[in-house]
């Protein structure tokens, strides 16, 4: 066919809902939004009844759909605050079981997933339109043409559906002129994802017959053809989409006694020129080898639509941060989603995007490279020194704001290192530090702090803090010598105390004590109330998992260090945002120091030799 934009019924509900997002898909060929998870189970779906009706066995039709979903990668899919791969997957093992019980059974199948383009006569205009039908049925004289959808609700039989309409009256003139018989009706089998808890049927047909696509044949054809002329006519003005009233259940009649008014829409070959040269630049730049970091990124961000201008460049210990000042209307959700494109772009380990960098109007990528561990130069009047940021400026807290600090990463993400940093530059402090391991901070103990290895003594000191803390409160002593307990692997500690049983005297029967519960229970009362009493806890684990560290302990350590997690998870319940599972190990960190909003990126100095 001549190089004509190609309508589909797909197309044409697009333009009614969104007629940019029609020119970027059908007229620019830009495809970089991601997928829902509804889409991505539905393709799935699809793929599993292709296989189904084309003959294949239902083991391996399941096997199909199984491997759309395993074949599209996640920042390909827009998952939203609750979605994930897990819940993809469950809903699609849902839907093959209600399918492999409910599939209607269809005998005469003459085409699956037939393909059709042709050229359709409108006010005597020769438009190309194109369809992909699911199913075609053959009943000899005529053919009856099935489409399934995955749905919420089931479509009201009583009310008109004008988006099934549309899709209807492409695929019936699409099939009469391929197969030159007449279609009967059109079958939208509707397969409801939630479970009828009544006993009712899954899969419930929505159906259109002939007369009804008939019925629309002017109202629709006319919408096509006004559509078309809007694309081959650069002076041509369209009326406002009329989609939100088809939404309210109101009918196709409403477009039928509408005239075109209103917006000016922009010509094919202007859109085209806008677009390609975009696209071509890309494919070249991303050819070249050579090219500088700032190119490939600026190219990368071309690739997906997003414009800006480059700025500067900051150097620090572990990342180089690409200042990027980004052009109107551009959002920043859509510009964080790149950081696996950025690192694919750069071959290098994950990149980090902060969009934006607040108290700015500028958007930052952080590039990892190899790592330098910067040396403290002794200063900070008394405040300890966190790390250098990515702006190169380094980071102090003060011990008595803080109150209290949870600490996060895997094996070999810099915490003892960053732990020992700050015994090194606690001063005029009785420091305590639970190591259960016995590693790390054995070479301390009477120099430095105390250091307590059994679980026993653990549990014995968090209740003398408590009472020490009750004292403090009764006795006024607001200026009393600040202690501070550090747990180091707080995880081991916890699954080191369970339940005992224990004879009372006083009763003469034996009761349970719960050891893990009581010492929760005492940790939760100091990270509540010690900070008047000037007593601090700073904990510290491998394994922030939910059922280790408990929310109201989460909760009341406001400073939170977040180094390298093995998950996106991981770094949720330290922070309450995912990016610690993109950071380097060796000391590198999210740090939300006290009174901050947002974490910032820091690296840990090398390890801190204490002055005499």
């Amino acid at each position: 066919m001549e190089n004509r934009i190609v309508l589909s019924s797909s197309a044409v509900l697009t333009f009614l809902n969104n007629p940019i997002q029609f020119k970027k898909r059908y007229i620019a060929k830009v495809y970089d939004e991601p997928m829902s998870p509804t889409a991505v189970v539905g393709k799935a779906v699809h793929k599993l009844l292709e296989c189904h009706f084309s003959g294949k066995a239902f083991e391996e039709s399941l096997q199909e759909g199984l491997a759309v979903i395993n074949n599209i990668s996640d920042y390909e899919i827009e998952y939203g605050k609750t979605g994930s791969r897990e819940k993809m997957l469950k809903e699609y093992e849902s839907l093959s079981q209600t399918i492999i019980k409910e599939i209607p059974q269809i005998e005469n199948v003459l085409a699956v997933e037939a393909r059709i383009e042709a050229n359709v006569s409108l006010l005597n205009k020769k438009i190309p339109v194109k369809g992909f039908i699911d199913l075609v049925e053959d009943n000899g004289d005529s053919l009856t043409l099935w489409d399934w959808k995955t749905v919420y609700n089931y479509s009201d039989e009583e009310k008109e559906n004008p988006k099934y309409l549309i899709q209807a009256w492409f695929y019936t003139h699409l099939a009469e002129f391929e197969y030159k018989k007449p279609v009967k009706a059109f079958k939208f089998c509707e397969i409801k994802k939630g479970i009828n808890r009544n006993g009712d049927p899954q899969i419930k047909s929505y159906v259109l017959d002939r007369e009804a696509v008939a019925q629309s044949d002017d109202t629709v054809g006319r919408l096509v053809k006004q559509i078309s002329d809007c694309v081959d006519d650069p002076n041509y003005i369209y009326f406002p989409n009329p989609t939100d009233m088809f939404d309210k259940g109101q009918s196709l009649d409403i477009y039928a006694q509408m005239d075109g008014v209103a917006i000016r829409t922009v010509h094919t070959t202007e859109r085209r020129e806008k677009y390609a040269p975009v696209n071509t630049v890309v494919a070249e730049n991303t050819a070249k080898e050579g090219g500088s970091d700032v190119d490939k990124i600026m190219a990368k961000l071309a690739e997906f639509g997003i414009g800006g201008k480059y700025e500067k460049t900051i150097e620090a210990n572990q990342v180089n941060t690409y200042i990027i000042k980004p052009n109107r209307g551009v959002r920043m959700a859509k510009f964080a989603q790149l950081e696996d494109d950025i690192s694919l772009a750069l071959g290098s380990e994950p990149a980090r995007i902060i969009a934006p960098i607040y108290g700015t109007t500028t958007v930052g990528i952080e590039v990892p490279k190899a790592q330098e561990f910067p040396v403290w130069d002794g200063k900070g009047d008394g405040l300890i020194p966190i790390g250098v940021d990515t702006m190169n400026q380094v980071v102090y807290d003060d011990i008595a704001k803080m109150p209290h600090m949870l600490v996060g990463g895997q094996t070999g993400s810099g915490k003892s290192v960053f732990i020992r940093n700050l015994i090194m530059c606690l001063k005029d402090c009785d420091i305590t530090v639970v190591d259960c391991k016995m590693m790390d901070f054995m070479d301390l103990d009477g120099s430095l702090c105390s250091v307590i290895t059994e679980t026993h003594d653990a549990e014995a000191e968090v209740k003398s803090l408590v009472k020490l803390m009750n004292d403090r409160y009764r006795n006024k002593e607001t200026n009393a010598k600040r202690k501070v307990l550090i747990i180091d692997e707080y995880a081991d500690l916890i699954m080191g105390l369970g339940k005992e049983k224990v004879f009372n005297e006083t009763t003469g029967k034996y009761e349970t004590v719960d050891h893990k519960s009581e010492f929760e229970t005492n940790l939760c009362r100091l990270l509540q109330k010690s900070r008047a009493a000037n007593i601090n806890v700073i904990i510290a684990t491998q394994r922030p998992s939910a059922d280790i560290v408990a929310p109201i302990i989460k909760a009341n350590c406001p400073v939170k260090a977040c180094m390298r997690v093995a998950t996106a998870r991981n770094s949720e319940i330290i922070l309450d945002q995912a990016g610690g599972e993109r950071l380097l190990g060796k000391g590198d960190m999210l740090y939300l120091g006290s009174g901050k909003v947002n974490p910032v990126r820091l690296q840990c100095f090398a390890p801190i030799e204490r002055k005499a």
